[in-house]
Formats: C-alpha cells, structure tokens, sequence
C-alpha cells in the first residue's frame, strides 16, 4: 500500500516538474493541454487511493 501511494506522490511531483519547464521555457501551446493532465491525474489519484483502502476494507469485512 505504501508504494502504491509513493508511486502516486512521485508521479504528481514529475508532472508539476514538467509543467514547471514548461512555463520556464514559455511554451504556452504545451501547456494549454495542461487542464487535461489535471483531469487524468486526479482520476488516478482517486483510483490509487481506493485501491489501497481496498485491501483495509476487505479484512474487516472478512473478520465479521
């Protein structure tokens, strides 16, 4: 669970990174596909934390 969320972590730091070249180098046309990467990267997010609450979840359902 613990590498599913650093994964999680690591990958929003990259593109923050990338987004962060991209207004340095002013490259306006690459980042008007920015509000894309958002809605991709909040789906992912979401997913990745109910996958790791899953697991949670599951083992108290099965001890009842």
């Amino acid at each position: 669970m613990a590498l599913g969320l650093s994964f999680t972590a690591l990958t929003l730091c990259a593109e923050y990174s990338l987004v962060s070249d991209w207004v340095e180098r002013e490259d306006w046309s690459a980042l008007g596909e920015v509000p894309n990467f958002e809605s991709v990267l909040w789906f992912l997010t979401i997913a990745s934390i109910l996958l790791n609450i899953a697991p949670i979840l599951l083992e108290r359902k099965g001890k009842k």
